[in-house]
């Protein structure tokens, strides 16, 4: 029981780690397109990146979740079933809610700021803008006109948006690790693209040679 949880939780880890990389990597770019492109619509040019964030995430979340599909094909003794890789997002995306939910907490209680053009002071903003960072295309796409509402909401409804597609991409990920089916048939030949895909190339086994005293 213990290792099967263990195991889970490991799973849910590897996929926060890949969640919260894509969060970083939706931050990244903020301060480059504010001062370097203010000449153009803000707002849509970060609503651009971000979606390519956003590719970019699904194929690191279902990348990730198909080798531990691959892991669980060994026999080793620990849960493996079809739906594990609902079950590990599902617990990955509760933590990020936990998180999300420190988060309002704190913020609401301590931390209000004050910009030219906004003012974070509610529990959606906060929310948006730290956990929420690679959907903001799709937030600014249900948010009315960049004048109305400079930062687009957050509301109950469209936070589970994100949860939708880290679980079927995770989800999706790892059953088709766990049967053994891979979209990219042949892998490439790059060291590189074969470690971001794969996780490098495998090292085939040494073959152990017949003891000496079976030879004789």
């Amino acid at each position: 029981m213990k290792l099967n949880i263990k195991t889970h939780m490991q799973v849910a880890g590897k996929l926060l780690y890949a969640y919260f990389l894509a969060v970083a990597l939706a931050w990244a770019a903020v301060p480059l397109i504010i001062v370097l492109l203010s000449r153009f619509p803000v707002y849509l040019i970060l609503s651009i990146y971000t979606f390519c964030v956003t590719v970019i995430m699904i194929c690191i979340l279902y990348v990730t979740s198909h080798g531990c599909g691959e892991t669980d094909r060994k026999p080793y003794n620990w849960a493996k079933y079809n739906a594990k890789g609902f079950v590990c997002s599902a617990l990955a995306f509760a933590v990020i809610v936990i998180a999300e939910l420190i988060i309002i907490l704190l913020a609401d209680r301590y931390i209000i700021v004050r910009h030219p053009h906004f003012t974070i002071a509610s529990f959606n903003h906060y929310a948006k803008l730290i956990l929420y960072m690679p959907f903001f295309w799709f937030y600014r796409m249900t948010a009315g006109a960049p004048g109305e509402t400079p930062v687009p909401e957050v509301t109950p409804l469209t936070c589970l948006y994100p949860a939708v597609i880290v679980i079927l991409s995770c989800g999706v990920g790892y059953a088709m690790g766990f049967h053994g089916v891979r979209i990219i048939k042949n892998p490439p030949k790059n060291n590189f693209l074969r470690k971001l895909i794969y996780g490098g190339p495998r090292r085939k086994k040494k073959l152990k040679g017949i003891p000496k005293e079976d030879a004789r």
